[in-house]
C-alpha cells in the first residue's frame, strides 16, 4: 500500500483546534446543561448520556427487563458491537435481513421471524430511515429500539428519527465529530425508572481520563487529514488487522458521558442542521455526476429526509468492488468495505445461520465514498472523475 499525500480519508473527523481548547475548558465546568436545543429537535423526551452508543443500548435492553437469553432481532447488516451490546446485556442477536433497496431492515423478513423475538433493534443505516411504520406493525407487542448511529436529524413522515421506537440511541462521534459518547432517548414512560436504576449505577471518568482523551481525539483528527491521512493510513490498517486477526466478540465499558463530550455535543449542534445540508448538497452532486454509470446508487424515500451520513455506490459482484476500492486508493480517494467482514465474523461468533442473503450481496458489493461537508468542490470533482474511470477498467 503505496504511501499517498494527496489521498481524499474515507470519512470526516472534524474535531479541529478549536474543539481541542473548548473541550479542554469543559472538563473544568459543571455539569448542568440546558436542554433545550435537543428538545427543540426531538420534543419534550427524556435524554440520558452514556460513553458509547453500545452502551446505550446495553441500558436499554437492561432496562426493559427482559429474560435471559431472549432473542433480539437485529439487522445482519451492520458493526458487530450492535452484536456485542446485545450479547453483554445476556441476549441473544437474532437476525434479520435487509431491503436491498433501502439498505435497511427488510420488515418482510421481520414478519418471518417476529415469533419468538422479546425486542426489535432498526437501525437508520447510513442515515436512511427505516420504514417505521410497517416495522412497528409486524413487531405488535414487541418492544422497537432505534439505532441512530448514522441518523441524526433524518426524518421519516416528518418525524425525526429517534422518536418512534420505544426508545432510541445516537453515537455521537459519528457525524458530529464531538469525540465520543452516546445518547439515549426513551418514548415510552414505563421505561423510565428502570433504565434510571440502571443508569445511575454508572460511573464518570476521571479528569485525567478525561484531558487524556481530548488530546487522543485530536491527535487522531490532526492525523485523518490530508495530507498526513496518506502518509500515515497504510501503517493504521497494517495495525488495525494484527489487533484484530480473530474480530470475534468485544468486550467494552459502560460509564457516563465524559464532560468533555458532553458539552461540545452542544456547541457543535448549533451548526449542525448547516452542515447536514452542505452533505446534502455534496450527495446531490455525486448522484448527478454517477448517474449514466453501471452503479446502483442511493436514492432519497418520498417520505424520507435523508441526512446522507454515508454515500453507498453497489457494484454487480465483489470482484468488481473489491478492485474498485484498490484503483480508487491509487488514484486518491480512499473508500470503506463497510460491515463487509460482518457475515463471516457473524457466523463464526454470533450463531448466524445463513438465512439474510441480500445483506450477504451488500456486504459483498457495496463501497462507501467520501460525500463530507468538509469536502472541498475540487475534491468532489475529483471523487466523481475517478468513479467514472474506474468504471472504465472494470
Amino acid at each position: 500500500m503505496k504511501l499517498s499525500p494527496s489521498l481524499i480519508p474515507r470519512f470526516n473527523e472534524d474535531y479541529g483546534i478549536n474543539d481541542f481548547v473548548y473541550s479542554i475548558r469543559s472538563t473544568f465546568r459543571g455539569d448542568d446543561i440546558e436542554l433545550t436545543p435537543l428538545r427543540n429537535i426531538f420534543g419534550n423526551k427524556n435524554f440520558f448520556f452514556t460513553n458509547t452508543g453500545r452502551a446505550s443500548l446495553y441500558v436499554i435492553l437492561k432496562a426493559l427487563n427482559l429474560p435471559k437469553k431472549s432473542k433480539i432481532g437485529v439487522p445482519l447488516y451492520s458493526c458487530t458491537v450492535v452484536f456485542d451490546s446485545i450479547i453483554k446485556a445476556g441476549c441473544i442477536p437474532y437476525f434479520i435481513d435487509m431491503d436491498l433497496n433501502e439498505y435497511t431492515l427488510d420488515p418482510e423478513d421481520l414478519a418471518k421471524k417476529v415469533d419468538g423475538l422479546n425486542a426489535v433493534v432498526v437501525i437508520h443505516t447510513f442515515g436512511r430511515p427505516a420504514d417505521m411504520d410497517r416495522i412497528k406493525e409486524v413487531a405488535g407487542a414487541v418492544p422497537v429500539i432505534e439505532d441512530c448511529a448514522h441518523s441524526l436529524l433524518s426524518e421519516y413522515k416528518g418525524k425525526q428519527t429517534g422518536t418512534m421506537g420505544v426508545a432510541s440511541f445516537f453515537s455521537l462521534a459519528k457525524y458530529l465529530s464531538n469525540g465520543g459518547g452516546g445518547m439515549t432517548i426513551l418514548n415510552n414512560d414505563e421505561l423510565i425508572e428502570g433504565f434510571k436504576g440502571q443508569f445511575d449505577r454508572l460511573t464518570p471518568y476521571s479528569l485525567t481520563n478525561e484531558i487524556r482523551n481530548v488530546f487522543a481525539t485530536y491527535i487522531y483528527s490532526f492525523f485523518y487529514q490530508k495530507p498526513w491521512f496518506g502518509l500515515f493510513a497504510p501503517t493504521g490498517f497494517y495495525l488495525r488487522k494484527i489487533v484484530d486477526r480473530d474480530g470475534g466478540i468485544k468486550h467494552f465499558t459502560v460509564k457516563k458521558i465524559k464532560k468533555s463530550n458532553f458539552n461540545l455535543l452542544f456547541r457543535k449542534l448549533n451548526q449542525f442542521k448547516e452542515n447536514v445540508e452542505l452533505q446534502r448538497e455534496n450527495s446531490f452532486f455525486l448522484l448527478k455526476e454517477l448517474k449514466d454509470t453501471s452503479l446502483i446508487l442511493p436514492y432519497e424515500n418520498k417520505d424520507a429526509y435523508c441526512n446522507y451520513y454515508l454515500f453507498p455506490i453497489r457494484f454487480s459482484n465483489e470482484k468488481e468492488r473489491d478492485e474498485a476500492h484498490e484503483y480508487l486508493r491509487d488514484m486518491g480517494v480512499d473508500t470503506a468495505k463497510l460491515y463487509g467482514e460482518t457475515p463471516m465474523k457473524a457466523k463464526r461468533f454470533y450463531g448466524y445461520g445463513g438465512d439474510c442473503s441480500d445483506s450477504e450481496v451488500a456486504a459483498n458489493t457495496l463501497l462507501i465514498i467520501p460525500n463530507y461537508y468538509t469536502l472541498a468542490k475540487d475534491d468532489l470533482i475529483k471523487i466523481a472523475d475517478s468513479i467514472k474511470k474506474v468504471e472504465e477498467l472494470l
